[in-house]
């Protein structure tokens, strides 16, 4: 006889929903320096609760920046689908990074509460920008002195400009100075 596994109740996926919604809220506001307890108590539910969703604080925070960066796992499948290296390269350069200022401190904020927080959150990162990279360095576009950190940072400086004529800008320009000149 084999196991079934069975759907997570109603309350239960409530319940979680409202610990990272919670925990998300107070972790922007008040840093990411709060208690358990503090957490389970902004959600509305017990510490008891809170254990059964997550093993440790590292775990919520965990989940947390898997959620953060949602958004920018869906762009990077998008251009997964582009055929033209540079042009996949171009989509999550300029689209990658869908958090707002707000959610931009959160994830940093997040990253270094532990180490385990910081390597996930340079893992989230990498996962997004190294496979368009690696395209785009195979086929001779990118230069290659810059490695997927530095787009991660070229990125992040880009997308801090103030309205979205100079974020564009901002692109158009390090997207020139990214891409290998013999084009």
């Amino acid at each position: 006889m084999t196991a079934t596994s069975r759907a997570p109740r109603k309350d239960q996926v409530r319940n979680r929903r409202r610990l990272l919604d919670a925990a998300r809220l107070a972790f922007a506001e008040q840093g990411p320096d709060l208690s358990i307890e503090a957490i389970a108590r902004t959600a509305g539910v017990g510490a008891t609760t809170f254990y059964r969703h997550f093993a440790t604080k590292d775990d919520l925070v965990r989940q947390l920046l898997e959620d953060l960066a949602s958004g920018a796992s869906q762009v990077a499948e998008e251009a997964a689908a582009i055929a033209d290296d540079w042009e996949a390269f171009c989509a999550v350069f300029t689209r990658g990074c869908v958090l707002d200022d707000a959610g931009l401190r959160l994830f940093d904020a997040l990253c270094k509460t532990s180490p385990q927080a910081a390597e996930r959150g340079a893992t989230l990162t990498a996962s997004l920008i190294t496979p368009v990279a690696d395209r785009a360095w195979r086929s001779g576009r990118l230069r290659g002195d810059v490695t997927a950190e530095d787009v991660a940072a070229f990125m992040r400086m880009a997308d801090s400009a103030t309205t979205s004529r100079q974020r564009e800008s901002a692109h158009e320009v390090m997207l020139a100075g990214l891409r290998t000149q013999a084009e």
